[in-house]
């Protein structure tokens, strides 16, 4: 199954990296990415029960980090990533 990042996920993952980078060591920045990567690997194979948003009933969230929000799409051939949400960020922020 293929896996497509919107241009604003992409967005996302890079201010989460620069922010890891920033502050945390490299250990800290693959532990980031190996519990990022094991989540989707969940939702590809259909293991983890998943959330949809209210205001977008398509598109469904799931906690990856106590700060961070994966928010999905899963079609029949595909993931699509469409924002990595900082949980802590404005809650009435357009997420999509």
């Amino acid at each position: 199954m293929e896996i497509k990042w919107s241009k604003f996920a992409l967005q996302d993952l890079e201010q989460i990296e620069d922010y890891i980078g920033a502050r945390f060591s490299y250990k800290e920045y693959r532990s980031f990415m190996g519990i990022l990567n094991h989540k989707i690997k969940l939702i590809l194979d259909r293991k983890v029960v998943i959330q949809k948003l209210e205001k977008f009933p398509d598109y469904h969230k799931l906690l990856i980090m106590e700060q961070t929000t994966l928010i999905h799409k899963l079609e029949t051939d595909s993931l699509k990533i469409l924002r990595l949400y900082n949980n802590y960020q404005d809650e009435d922020k357009n997420l999509l």
